[in-house]
């Protein structure tokens, strides 16, 4: 098992971890396919890529607008950064996702 991929898996556990201490059901996808976490809490359903320290590719971001396309869900990254922050963000708007904030309705 490589260093990256362990990273990684830690870092998708720790995402997991967070939106269920916030009430979130996450089932984390084995292999990263085709996203590493589905998230769902009153009605509303979210799809988690995660990166460690890294920017994802154009050909990814495309991927994820499509199946935000089909899905209907919102498409987000959780990325830990240098130095151990975490953040988790809409990759075509920027905007920063807090998972204690009750849906938009």
């Amino acid at each position: 098992m490589s260093v990256s991929y362990r990273k990684g898996r830690r870092l998708e556990y720790g995402v997991k971890e967070l939106l269920e201490s916030q009430g979130w059901f996450v089932v984390r996808a084995a292999g990263s396919k085709p996203v590493d976490l589905v998230c769902i809490r009153q009605g509303q359903t979210v799809l988690i890529e995660c990166k460690y320290n890294k920017s994802p590719t154009k050909q990814e971001l495309e991927r994820l607008a499509e199946i935000s396309k089909i899905s209907g869900a919102r498409v987000l990254l959780a990325v830990r950064q240098k130095y151990g922050r975490l953040r988790i963000y809409d990759p075509f708007t920027g905007e920063t996702f807090f998972p204690y904030l009750p849906p938009d309705k």
